[in-house]
């Protein structure tokens, strides 16, 4: 038996496929978290998919989840089979609160340097999400700050929930906002 495809039912297409695209997404945002790991990556089908996994921690950023997402991250720009990158973060309340700033002031203290691996890893991140040839949609729900907007920000796409604060706090102790705030703050709608 043949499917007839009519006019009205290829108007009708782009719709369940995009109504398919935001099932999968409120399917990823529900996932079981796995509570050793500070970083998960996997792919289901065509997505690529990053979860900060801190959740105690509010998935603050630290090097080492640094270095696992940027390489995942160009690996699957690169791959004919992966069409869509998702970051989010574990548990109820939080995104990325931003960068682990805990342990870069420990480790100033001790005049260890990483503060600036850090911090040019970070933005060389946030350049990889910004310049990414694949759509990076960042699934901001909960606290979305510093670090965490970096990694949203500069992406194709962000789903915001009504539970995200989004917020470049070192803007109000008179810093400048890093990960390109004083660029994309005064652009943002709203």
């Amino acid at each position: 038996m043949r499917l007839l495809v009519t006019p009205v039912m290829r108007k009708c297409l782009p719709r369940l496929k995009s109504f398919n695209r935001l099932q999968i997404t409120l399917r990823h945002l529900s996932m079981t978290k796995d509570p050793s790991a500070e970083v998960l990556l996997e792919k289901r089908g065509g997505a690529g998919i990053i979860t900060m996994n801190r959740p105690k921690s509010l998935n603050a950023l630290t090097l080492s989840m640094i270095r696992q997402i940027y390489p995942q991250l160009k690996k699957w720009e690169q791959d004919p089979e992966t069409f869509l990158i998702l970051i989010k973060g574990a548990g109820e309340k939080v995104f990325c609160a931003g960068g682990d700033i805990k342990a870069i002031n420990e480790a100033g203290k001790h005049g260890d340097k990483l503060a600036k691996d850090f911090f040019r890893e970070e933005y060389m991140l946030n350049n990889a999400t910004g310049t990414c040839k694949k759509p990076y949609v960042a699934l901001i729900d909960g606290i979305t700050m510093g670090g965490g907007v970096g990694l949203s920000v500069h992406g194709h796409f962000r789903v915001a929930t009504e539970r995200t604060i989004f917020a470049m706090p070192e803007t109000a102790i008179g810093l400048f906002p890093d990960v390109g705030g004083g660029y994309f703050l005064p652009r943002l709608p709203g």
